[in-house]
């Protein structure tokens, strides 16, 4: 009897477990709980006969009911506190790694440091810094200082804490860090290596320049390069910054970036027993110092080097385009403003910035590599746009030269099935900037001008007379595609009969009112 009931009270519990997820996902008997971190939601799907058929209905519903059953985030974090207290780890798919004396680390800085990711080749690198010095030369000629701030990686700074069954796997190649100081120094591109300044104060000091929980330097560290940077800019342009000075350090309890990883860990008891390190800033301004409107684009390692100037107002405003997809704004003596996402970004509201500041973390060297970054958008915008058409319908276009000015002569006389065009080489433009084309042309009275691939529709100019006559319009898109689009013009089914030839030259494209 007794093992009967046991047997039956087993067979509840599994019950109850079973259904227990249902009955919260309905009625919410405990309380709700968030975990940290950034998850994709899933949207429940809809369902039809030809997705229920097909299966893919089962598939979304089953990722839906995975991201929202009852109690999961208790089930999570009982799973990973398991992990890390009896087994020193964080599960499988976590993106945080467990080292050496309960120092946490995010992978993506290991496998980075560890040459575990390809890096870059030195040719394209060099490519890449050539393309910084351009900028820094194009900000230059309107008298914009430009600094690239690299900031460390912790991997880098603190190796002796990654695992021992890592630093097996280690390629034996130079990093891009490695590969990228000595390119900098031989085209001349201004910058402050924020690595080596972290580990010549690490090496030399009593205080940690990372947090055991963190994956972001302490504001310390921070400090260190911040400073730097300041003294830095000064040299550049002759003008006397705000003098970064700190009276004292404070050990104080983890909050904020000192802890971001501790809490991504997602566990019941989260780890914090450490101490993280705070400078006391000293105020040591004179009222002669020049205080700027900084630019900065960057990554998260942006936002201490932000706080510590914040702290001391050593600007009057900073614009912070965090990995060029939302805008921060910092003004003397206010809190800082999330002002949303940037889609189209001001260049003209840009340039009037006394300083220009790129941060990247030497793990994220590869972003540099992005067609669609912030410092090519900025080039495109500095640099005249040259239009070079390479693709012409040779048969019927004539490349010519009209009072000194290159031009096309699209000839009389083609079959009427024929399209006659010119298209240029691709073009470098940015999405949301205004763009004004002009072209002088004369001739049949019917010609087609358009931006392709793009959403811009076709311009048809039918007003073409046998006098040269100046044309103009403006144009914008969001659309992506105009960072590679091309410049055509054309006619369609010219028909025989036709008694003139079209001439377009003097083509010019340019940033409206730039």
């Amino acid at each position: 009897m007794k093992f009967f009931t046991m047997k039956i009270s087993y067979i509840l519990l599994l019950l109850v477990m079973s259904l227990l997820p249902l009955l919260q996902m309905k009625y919410d008997i405990f309380t709700k709980m968030t975990l940290n971190g950034v998850t994709q939601r899933v949207e429940f799907p809809k369902l039809s006969y030809n997705s229920f058929i097909s299966g893919e209905y089962q598939k979304k519903f089953e990722m839906w009911f995975n991201q929202n059953f009852g109690l999961r985030e208790y089930y999570v974090k009982i799973n990973n506190q398991i992990y890390y207290s009896l087994f020193n780890q964080t599960p499988p798919n976590s993106q945080v790694m467990i080292g050496k004396e309960k120092q946490l680390f995010e992978k993506a800085y290991i496998n980075e440091y560890l040459n575990i990711i390809q890096p870059i080749t030195p040719e394209l690198l060099e490519k890449k810094v050539i393309e910084l010095k351009k900028l820094q030369d194009l900000l230059q000629l309107r008298g914009k200082p430009f600094l690239l701030f690299i900031t460390p990686s912790k991997a880098a700074i603190y190796p002796e804490y990654i695992p021992d069954q890592l630093k097996v796997l280690q390629k034996n190649k130079s990093r891009n860090y490695d590969t990228i100081i000595p390119l900098l120094n031989k085209y001349g591109v201004n910058y402050v290596d924020g690595h080596k300044i972290t580990i010549a104060h690490k090496n030399s000091g009593k205080y940690p320049m990372f947090p055991q929980g963190g994956t972001h330097w302490n504001l310390l560290a921070s400090y260190y390069s911040s400073k730097a940077v300041l003294d830095k800019l000064e040299q550049i342009t002759q003008k006397k910054f705000i003098s970064l000075e700190s009276s004292s350090v404070t050990e104080t309890i983890p909050t904020g970036f000192d802890r971001d990883l501790a809490n991504l860990i997602n566990v019941w008891n989260t780890p914090l027993e450490y101490k993280t390190v705070v400078p006391k800033l000293v105020d040591n301004r004179t009222g002669n110092e020049f205080i700027p409107n900084i630019l900065m684009e960057g990554g998260s390692f942006s936002f201490q080097f932000v706080d510590i100037l914040h702290q001391v107002n050593a600007f009057k405003q900073l614009d912070f385009y965090y990995y060029y997809h939302t805008s921060y704004q910092y003004k003397e003596g206010t809190e800082a403003r999330i002002l949303g996402d940037l889609n189209g970004v001001d260049w003209k509201d840009v340039m009037n910035h006394d300083v220009f500041i790129i941060e990247m973390n030497e793990q994220n060297i590869p972003k540099l590599l992005q067609k669609d970054g912030f410092f090519q958008d900025a080039i495109n915008y500095l640099e005249p746009i040259n239009l070079s058409f390479s693709k012409v319908n040779n048969e019927y276009v004539e490349i010519t030269t009209i009072n000194g000015m290159n031009g096309f002569i699209f000839k009389k006389g083609a079959n009427g099935n024929s399209t006659l065009f010119i298209e240029s080489d691709k073009i470098k433009l940015i999405p949301g900037t205004e763009y004004t084309l002009s072209y002088k042309a004369s001739g049949f009275n019917s010609l087609k001008v358009d931006l392709y691939p793009d959403d811009l529709p076709q311009k048809f100019q039918n007003d073409i007379s046998e006098y040269p006559k100046e044309f103009k319009f403006d144009f914008k898109s969001d659309s992506l595609n105009m960072r590679s689009a091309s410049l055509r013009y054309f006619i369609d089914g010219l028909p025989g009969t036709t008694d003139k030839d079209t001439v377009v030259y003097d083509i010019k494209l340019e940033i409206k009112n730039k």
